[in-house]
């Protein structure tokens, strides 16, 4: 019996531990998992100097944490105001960071450092958020505060990492010259802010430094500045409150208000001059093209060097952007040369900023491609070697009907007449009729055919073959582009009561978008007017308005010099949806709204303006 008692023991026993070494086994990936993850940032224990401490006179300042730390890009965000004039060194010492100043700080003045997040503990990664410290090198902290937002003074759209400038003398060149006493940076949205400020006078500016040294440097950055001095103030605003009890008890309270604290800094590059040529190729053997880095204000002169030339021997167009200049040569002689030195005289800017004309030599050489002429998808036409080819603006189906046909030699060619043109209309499916129209030359090389089109109608446009050729002698191949225009009930009409203070101002449809995209432009000549936008395709759009002071028929940006600032502009509140065969009808009295910008609509939303602080 002790014997079967005793076997049965020593089998349940090695039973037991086969289970738990099976399931210790199956269970491996169910072990200890570390706990919850660190989500909590560092917390500062003690710092060098302590906050608000006053006569501070030392040359390093220490933050000592709880955690082991490490920097994330804080040499980039940490902000002095005022600002150093040399770089500080910073470094980590375990569970501290140690900024060393190599100059004196200013005597009697009140200093804050912002951190912004560039400190995170060294296992998780956690931030410190905008951790600000202030001290004073005198014995008192100063206290007021300046703020508003940086804007973009175009789209008034809220301008990110720019900075905020005071200056204590009231003098425009100590902006270019001079550190300034006091900076802040930009958030996301815009906004600045300026604390521990005494009160004093100060000279406001903007700058977006993009070569962070804290000076304005002219043609890379966008500036502003302020019309008046600024003085910033603190009220206390009391509040009497009455509790009621058995016997009723007169509580006064209040709070310190600040201001200035919405002031709309409008930032713009201002206009420079600094003319060079930038390229140039010959884009065939009868075109040269020669490329600014800027608008052209003044003529060129080109002259061919290796080969004699008629007086007339060139024909030059400027592009729309004015920074392009086509030349095209008209001899066939000269065209047949594989090289050409050309002598190009220009203008362009001296170091001292003064415009001077410049002449360059230049080798312009052309190499004939043997690859075929790539043509437009939707256009059909009949191609033959040796010959050119008219473009035009026309599309296969759903041509708008208030677009007229505009038709483009690639080359000067010889008076292209309306008898070389047909323009017909279908009536059925193999029937053309002719219609009236008028051509009209706009150069000699484009020329627009102007008729009254038909919605949902099928039109086609021919000029024969070798009906034309270009100065130097090369015919066309024929044009024949088959076409249909929109149907007329597919557009809606937008008509808009304008009041403005300004006299003169320039109006603006924009479509939906991230980008401006300008799709119908009037002018406003009294304080009162209405502006009618037909045609529109059904889309969302934006109203803009460009109080145009001087009259020139476009947006001035700031300048320094004069003292002008940018012009300004103004949107209307909200997006105005446009449906087909509908008219709509809005009226707008424009008057200034600070922060107001352009109200964008997404796919699935629409993107509301930021709340002001």
């Amino acid at each position: 019996m002790l014997k079967k008692w005793g076997l049965l023991s020593v089998s349940s026993a090695f039973f037991f531990i086969f289970i738990l070494f099976s399931n210790s086994c199956a269970n491996q990936g169910a072990g200890p998992t570390g706990g919850p993850r660190d989500s909590i940032a560092p917390q500062i224990i003690s710092t060098i100097p302590l906050p608000l401490q006053t006569n501070f006179t030392g040359k390093q300042i220490v933050l000592n944490f709880d955690e082991f730390i490490a920097l994330d890009n804080l040499s980039e965000m940490i902000v002095f105001s005022p600002p150093l004039t040399k770089k500080p060194t910073i470094k980590v010492q375990g569970k501290s960071v140690v900024i060393t100043i190599d100059e004196e700080f200013a005597p009697n003045r009140t200093y804050s450092v912002d951190f912004k997040n560039g400190i995170k503990d060294y296992n998780e990664g956690n931030k410190i958020d905008n951790y600000r410290l202030t001290f004073s090198t005198g014995d008192q902290i100063d206290t007021l505060q300046i703020g508003g937002y940086l804007i973009d003074a175009l789209t008034l759209t809220p301008i990110e990492n720019a900075v905020s400038l005071l200056y204590l003398t009231d003098n425009d060149t100590l902006f270019t010259t001079t550190t300034p006493d006091y900076i802040a940076k930009s958030d996301k949205n815009g906004h600045f802010l300026f604390d521990n400020l005494p009160e004093v006078h100060f000279r406001l500016f903007g700058l977006t430094d993009g070569d962070k040294n804290l000076f304005y440097s002219q043609g890379t950055e966008q500036i502003a500045f302020s019309d008046s001095l600024i003085v910033p103030k603190a009220t206390f605003e009391s509040k009497i409150d009455t509790v009621i009890t058995d016997t009723d008890t007169v509580i006064s309270t209040g709070e310190t208000i600040f201001s200035p604290l919405d002031l709309n800094v409008k930032l713009s590059a201002e206009i420079t001059y600094n003319q060079y040529l930038a390229s140039f190729k010959r884009v065939n053997n009868d075109q040269m093209q020669f490329v600014f880095n800027e608008e052209l204000t003044h003529p060129i002169q080109a002259k061919i060097l290796n080969a004699e030339t008629a007086p007339e021997w060139d024909y030059i167009e400027l592009t729309k952007s004015k920074d392009t200049v086509n030349i095209w040569i008209t001899d066939s002689t000269i065209a047949a040369k594989d090289t050409l030195i050309v002598g190009l005289t220009y203008p362009s800017t001296d170091s001292t900023g003064n415009i001077i004309a410049t002449t360059d030599t230049l080798k312009m050489l052309y190499s004939k491609s043997d690859k075929p002429q790539k043509g437009k998808p939707d256009v059909k036409v009949e191609t033959k070697a040796n010959l050119f080819t008219f473009n035009t603006n026309l599309v296969q189906s759903n041509f708008d009907i208030y677009k007229m046909i505009e038709i483009e030699a690639p080359s000067p060619i010889q008076n292209l007449t309306k008898e070389m043109v047909k323009l017909t209309e279908a009536i059925n499916d193999s029937t053309f009729k002719p219609i009236d129209f008028e051509l009209q030359p706009n150069s000699k090389r484009k020329y627009t055919l102007n008729y009254k089109p038909a919605g949902n109608t099928k039109y086609m446009v021919s000029i024969d073959s070798a009906a034309i050729k270009t100065l130097t002698g090369i015919e066309n191949n024929g044009l024949k582009i088959s076409f249909t225009t929109q149907k007329s009930d597919y557009y809606g009409t937008l008509i808009v009561d304008i009041s403005s203070t300004d006299s003169v101002a320039i109006a603006q449809l924009i479509k939906n978008g991230k980008t401006e995209e300008v799709i119908s432009e009037m002018k406003l000549d009294s304080t009162s007017k209405i502006l009618t936008f037909s045609y529109l395709k059904p889309d969302v759009y934006s109203l803009k308005l460009i109080a145009d002071r001087n009259g020139n028929g476009k947006w001035d940006p700031i300048s320094l010099d004069k003292k002008e600032q940018a012009e300004a502009v103004y949107y209307f509140p909200k997006t105005i949806q446009v449906k087909s065969n509908w008219e709509m009808k809005e009226s707008w009295t424009v008057v200034p709204e600070n922060g107001q910008k352009r109200e964008v609509v997404t796919e699935n939303s629409s993107d509301k303006k930021p709340e002001k602080k």
